[in-house]
């Protein structure tokens, strides 16, 4: 399971002067000006997501980084990975820093920084980052937590250029002396002969890891999103206030599933779109094609037509979208 830790600000007393707090490692780099920028904002408190270098290479660092800016007596609960072996996405998370900014009045801004290794060259996608806030100023304290959800940034990833490839393998590699001997051509036709051997297995070899990744994978998406369900439910329904939050985070969990089940790149397409592409799937029947247009549909009726659902319609989407993931998941995982 995804292990996280939960940072809470509470932006209250007001400071005179800056003060900043900062783990061990220090951020690399600051964002450059091509940076891929998304900003969310609810209410008071506004997040910013930064994505750079805006056009990296497969092997690059990239970095992205979430800031959160609130006024005094706002409350704020990030949730932030720790390096290792966690990931945002399909990113792999090599490093993370965070910081937070005292600013005069007792507002508060707080910078987190991920470094991320891509999985693979091709369009990817940072996915949406969630944080909950508490606007204490409210003379109602029974008043509930209001999530917000920042946009999911997509990437291109550029594949290593053949020139690159090769500078790195020549100095391994090394070079041959042209004045030792003469050309033995038995033992060259034998490492030619070897060489060609060693490639036929190396190719059914990568075949098969590429198989054994990619059913990884599978099982894997399918374990994410009954984690993140059971997550979502245990909150409970969702009210007038944070419908919308709650139904996106809902649509990203399923859309999420899906793209990584059947290998869909599809981040940036919309509801409509990715619905075309999901159900053009084989594998999904036609029963498993309704529910996942009716669900897709009901989300974006709460999120762009205003509809307010009651709390027994909102956790029977929910354990449709879980009944959805659990006939779909890889057959293999059930052994």
């Amino acid at each position: 399971m995804r292990r996280a830790l939960v940072l809470v600000l509470v932006l209250g007393a007001a400071c005179g002067s800056a003060e900043v707090e900062t783990t061990e490692e220090t951020a690399p780099i600051e964002p450059t000006k091509d940076a891929i920028a998304k900003i969310t904002e609810n209410g008071p408190v506004k997040a910013t997501v930064k994505v750079w270098p805006a056009k990296p290479t497969l092997g690059d660092a990239i970095y992205a980084r979430l800031e959160i800016e609130a006024p005094a007596g706002v409350s704020i609960d990030a949730p932030f990975q720790e390096a290792g072996d966690q990931r945002l996405g399909r990113f792999r998370v090599v490093g993370f820093t965070r910081d937070t900014e005292h600013r005069p009045g007792g507002g508060q801004v707080q910078r987190q920084t991920y470094t991320l290794e891509a999985p693979a060259s091709g369009r990817q996608r940072i996915p949406p980052l969630r944080l909950e806030m508490i606007d204490a100023r409210s003379a109602d304290s029974s008043k509930q937590a209001q999530e917000l959800l920042t946009d999911e940034v997509p990437i291109e990833i550029a594949p290593v250029p053949a020139e690159r490839a090769t500078a790195e393998l020549k100095p391994a590699i090394g070079e041959l002396d042209p004045e030792v001997g003469g050309t033995n051509w038995v033992l060259v036709a034998g490492l030619v002969g070897g060489a060609l051997m060693l490639g036929s297995g190396s190719a059914l070899g990568y075949r098969a890891f590429r198989a054994r990744r990619r059913i990884a994978k599978q099982r894997s998406a399918y374990e994410e999103a009954v984690h993140e369900l059971r997550v979502l439910e245990d909150k409970g329904p969702p009210d007038a206030e944070t419908s919308d939050a709650w139904f996106v985070r809902l649509s990203a969990i399923v859309r999420t599933y899906l793209e990584h089940r059947y290998e869909i790149r599809a981040p940036e397409l919309t509801t409509e779109e990715f619905l075309q592409v999901a159900i053009a799937r084989p594998e999904l029947t036609v029963d498993h094609r309704s529910l996942l247009t009716q669900f897709l549909e009901r989300c974006d009726r709460v999120k762009f037509a205003g509809y307010r659902p009651e709390s027994d319609e909102s956790i029977a989407t929910l354990q449709a979208a879980r009944g959805f993931v659990e006939d779909t998941r890889l057959q293999e995982a059930a052994a």
